[in-house]
C-alpha cells in the first residue's frame, strides 16, 4: 500500500471547499472514495505477498551456473527413466563445456547428480570457456546449449554421446538487431525455449531486452501460445541448414521494461506459460499468455510477478516443476558452494 493515501485529481479536498449541496458534499466524497478505493485495489497483491521464500538449498557441482532445464515426468533422464514424479535437470555454466545431470528425490529431498565434459563430442578445446547461457530439452531426445558470445547452438541427445546439430544464429536480416548483436557480443541470448517445427525462442539479456523468434530461413514466424510449444512425447525438429534466422523481434512493454532491468533466463511452466527471470530486478515475471507473429511488444500476463528473497544473488537460471515451485541457479565461481535453490510455489495462470 502507497505510504501517502492521494485523491483522484477530481476529489481533490480544494475542490470541495464551497460545495454545490452541503449536506451531501461528505456522502458523496466517501461513496466516491469508497469506489475509487475498490477499483485501486481490489485483486492487488501486497509487497510481502509477492515476495518468495527459499525452502530448500542445493550444491549443483558447476561453476559459474547458468541454464537449468527441466525433464517432465515420465521424460527419459540419463541413466533412468523418471516417471515417480522425481525432479530430473541439465544444469550448464559458461566458463566450461560440463553438463550437470541433477536428481532430486521428491519424498526425501536427496539429490544425486553426474557430470560430463562434452568438449571432446563438440570437437571443442576443453580449455575454452563454453559461454553457455542457456539450455533447452524436448520431451523425446533433444538437449540444446546456447552460446551467447559465439551465437551457436548445439544440440545433442539426452545420452550426451552423439550430437544432432550446431547452428549459427543468424541475425543480419534485422537491421537494428544485427547492430546490437555486434556492438554487444556479452549482451545476446540468455534464454532458450524450443518449440514446433524447429523454432525456438529466445532471450536477449539487455541494451534492449528482447524475445526474438528464430527458425530455418524462409519460414514465418508463428509468435508463441498453446499451439506453438513442443507437446509431451513431441520431439524437436532438427534443421538441415546450419543457420537458425531471427524470424521476429519483440521489444519489452513499458511495463514489463520497468519490471524486469534485464533479461536473464526463460522457462516454460507445467500451466503452459512462459515466466522471464530478471537477475538485476531479482524478479520472476510471468508473459502473456499470448504472443501474435503481427504484434511488435510481448507484455506481462495480469501484472503477475514474484521478488526473489532477499539472499539470492546473481540468478542466471530458472526453472518450474510440476508443484509450481521455482527453482533457481546462481553464478557462483567456485563449484562447491550453494547455487541452487527451491522457492515456495507460485500462483498458476488462470486461463
Amino acid at each position: 500500500m502507497p505510504d501517502k493515501f492521494l485523491l483522484p485529481t477530481w476529489v481533490q479536498p480544494h475542490t470541495m471547499i464551497r460545495p454545490l449541496f452541503p449536506r451531501l458534499a461528505l456522502p458523496a466524497f466517501v461513496c466516491i472514495l469508497s469506489v475509487w478505493g475498490n477499483i485501486a485495489f481490489s485483486g492487488a497483491a501486497k509487497p510481502e505477498e509477492r515476495e518468495l521464500s527459499i525452502t530448500a538449498r542445493y550444491n549443483i557441482p558447476i561453476a559459474e551456473l547458468s541454464g537449468l532445464a527441466i525433464l517432465r515426468s515420465g521424460m527419459k533422464a540419463t541413466g533412468t527413466n523418471d516417471t515417480d514424479g522425481n525432479i530430473s535437470l541439465y544444469a550448464i555454466g559458461d566458463a566450461s563445456y560440463e553438463i550437470a545431470s541433477f536428481r532430486i528425490n521428491r519424498s526425501s529431498g536427496e539429490a544425486s547428480n553426474r557430470v560430463d565434459d562434452v568438449a571432446s563430442i563438440l570437437s571443442k578445446h576443453i580449455k575454452d570457456a563454453s559461454q553457455w547461457e542457456a539450455i533447452a530439452t524436448d520431451s523425446v531426445d533433444t538437449l540444446c546449449m546456447l552460446s551467447e558470445t559465439r551465437s551457436e547452438v548445439s544440440c545433442l541427445d539426452l545420452s550426451l554421446k552423439a550430437v544432432q546439430g550446431t547452428f549459427k544464429l543468424d541475425v543480419s536480416n534485422i537491421k537494428y538487431l544485427d547492430r546490437a548483436w555486434q556492438d554487444r557480443p556479452n549482451s545476446r541470448g540468455e534464454g532458450m525455449i524450443l518449440m514446433k517445427n524447429g523454432h525456438a525462442l529466445i532471450l536477449k539479456e539487455k541494451q534492449p531486452s528482447l524475445l526474438i523468434e528464430f527458425g530455418p530461413k524462409g519460414d514465418s514466424p508463428m509468435g508463441y501460445g498453446p499451439d506453438t510449444f513442443l507437446e509431451h512425447g513431441e520431439a524437436f525438429t532438427i534443421s538441415r541448414s546450419s543457420h537458425w534466422v531471427a524470424l521476429k523481434v519483440w521489444n519489452f512493454s513499458d511495463h514489463l521494461a520497468e519490471l524486469a532491468r534485464d533479461a536473464s533466463e526463460i522457462t516454460l511452466g507445467p500451466d503452459g506459460r512462459v515466466y522471464l527471470l530478471s537477475q538485476e530486478s531479482s524478479t520472476l515475471i510471468r508473459l502473456e499468455k499470448a504472443l501474435k507473429a503481427d504484434e511488435d511488444k510481448v507484455s506481462v500476463d495480469h501484472d503477475a510477478y514474484w521478488k526473489l528473497p532477499i539472499g539470492i544473488k546473481k540468478a542466471e537460471g530458472l526453472i518450474i516443476d510440476a508443484d509450481m515451485r521455482p527453482w533457481i541457479g546462481i553464478d557462483v565461481k567456485q563449484k562447491d558452494k550453494t547455487n541452487f535453490f527451491r522457492l515456495s510455489p507460485i500462483e498458476s495462470a488462470s486461463d
